[in-house]
């Protein structure tokens, strides 16, 4: 599965941002003593109802400014939850800008990279399904550090 894009596995990355999301007042009973707003996120729910049976793994990975992982692919989906600074994820063609509070899926198969900006650290859950991370072979340094060329 390594090389493949958005078009060979039909999903691209999603993000979500909290700044942003459709929050509306809840009418759960399990909320009380004011206000509570949510939204549903259809995606991490697909994502976890299709992998129930697959095995997790999960860490918390903080990157120094400039540090970013290299191309590759995931078995299963992956979820990434930005709890530090600012960052970036993306794919061939693609690249967002991430913050605190920021949820991001991408789906098995999608070739990706995520990591920090160029001035700051940032660090992000991660809930992968699945075993198995491959290198993209001919791209180990793609995408270029902030302010290389390309």
């Amino acid at each position: 599965m390594v090389g493949s894009t958005v078009d060979d596995v039909g999903r691209d990355l999603a993000v979500f941002r909290r700044v942003t999301a459709d929050l509306r007042p809840s009418g759960n009973e399990i909320f009380e003593g004011g206000r509570v707003v949510s939204c549903d996120v259809g995606q991490i729910a697909a994502s976890v109802t299709a992998m129930q049976t697959t095995p997790v793994r999960s860490a918390l990975v903080r990157f120094d400014p400039g540090a970013r992982t290299r191309l590759h692919t995931h078995a299963g989906d992956q979820i990434l939850i930005v709890t530090e600074g600012q960052g970036h994820v993306g794919r061939p063609g693609r690249n967002l800008r991430v913050e605190v509070g920021d949820v991001v899926v991408v789906p098995a198969g999608l070739l990706h990279y995520h990591g920090a900006g160029r001035d700051m650290p940032m660090a992000h859950l991660t809930v992968l399904f699945g075993v198995g991370t491959e290198l993209a072979d001919g791209h180990p340094h793609w995408p270029p550090a902030e302010g290389e060329d390309s």
